[in-house]
């Protein structure tokens, strides 16, 4: 089955105590962090002492979305904290840099992850696909308020799904960026295995009802 996830940030947070016990009431897999630095993204987001609160409060808080212009001090920082997964940016950093980076963190234990924006070319992935466990696909601009999905997301589900088939990867696909049930579903479909619901999951009556609904999807494999 696939895996679901809910984006923190979605949160209402004058009342995000309320809004993480609904994940974890929903049976939600993780709660996606997004760590944003306002500059390689528009967005800030979480940072590192919230993030400890949030691991602290629950493990399964440790699923960071690191949206930052990388270097040495900030990923040092990251890797003292207590995660799960870590993923980075495949346009964040130099190529050698960026595989040193993922070496890092599996090196502590932590899942490395690779996220790449829509309208960067899947090739780029190509000279890391063996330091990683995940590839997380950007749906929409990554750290833009509004974003739009991009509905060309499904197809490129696809693409990196055959690419790892034909290299015989085990590597997983994660889908983030204005997923609503019915897109999540699409994605799962299309290849992914994991998928990051962010305020369609607030916004719906039956949130532990869509986790279900969603999590139960066979995952295409093409």
């Amino acid at each position: 089955m696939a895996e679901v996830s809910i984006s923190a940030l979605a949160a209402d947070f004058f009342h995000i105590e309320r809004d993480l016990n609904k994940i974890e009431e929903s049976g939600a897999d993780w709660v996606h962090v997004d760590m944003m630095d306002g500059h390689f993204v528009p967005l800030f987001g979480f940072n590192q002492p919230q993030v400890r609160q949030l691991t602290d409060w629950n493990r399964a808080c440790g699923d960071v979305h690191l949206m930052a212009e990388l270097t040495q001090t900030m990923l040092e920082e990251c890797l003292k904290l207590p995660l799960q997964k870590l993923t980075l940016h495949v346009e964040a950093a130099q190529p050698e840099q960026l595989a040193e980076y993922l070496q890092q963190i599996e090196a502590k234990g932590i899942e490395p992850g690779l996220a790449i924006a829509p309208d960067t070319e899947v090739d780029k992935l190509l000279p890391f696909l063996t330091y990683i466990k995940e590839i997380l696909v950007m749906s929409c601009a990554p750290g833009t308020e509004g974003a739009v999905f991009r509905e060309t997301t499904f197809e490129r589900i696809r693409d990196i799904r055959r690419m790892l088939n034909e290299k015989k990867l085990e590597c997983g696909i994660a889908v983030d960026g204005g997923l609503n049930e019915e897109r999540a579903v699409h994605c799962i479909e299309s290849g992914a295995n994991r998928v990051i619901i962010g305020r369609a999951f607030f916004a719906s009556e039956d949130r532990k009802g869509m986790v279900e609904r969603v999590r139960k999807t066979s995952v295409g494999n093409l």
